[in-house]
């Protein structure tokens, strides 16, 4: 099963079982200071090539490893 993490935590991608953590999308907002509508805005936009979320019981979660790397990339890129 995989297991919700605090955002804040980085560099650890995977639960000790082995799972990949998983962030609700509330955290993700809190994480990068932003509104649920500019996320939806983000996902929308197929160029930003945000992580895709995954569904459970219709809630937003995304894999932490994918949010690192997003965030890295962006940052070799220059991009803000």
């Amino acid at each position: 099963m995989d297991t919700i993490i605090d955002p804040g935590i980085a560099g650890h991608s995977r639960g000790d079982d082995g799972t990949t953590q998983l962030v609700s999308a509330r955290k993700v907002q809190d994480r990068f200071g932003i509104a649920d509508r500019t996320l939806d805005k983000w996902l929308a936009n197929k160029g930003l090539s945000f992580p895709r979320p995954l569904y459970i019981n219709k809630r937003k979660y995304f894999r932490l490893c994918e949010l690192v790397a997003w965030e890295r990339s962006r940052a070799k890129g220059g991009a803000a």
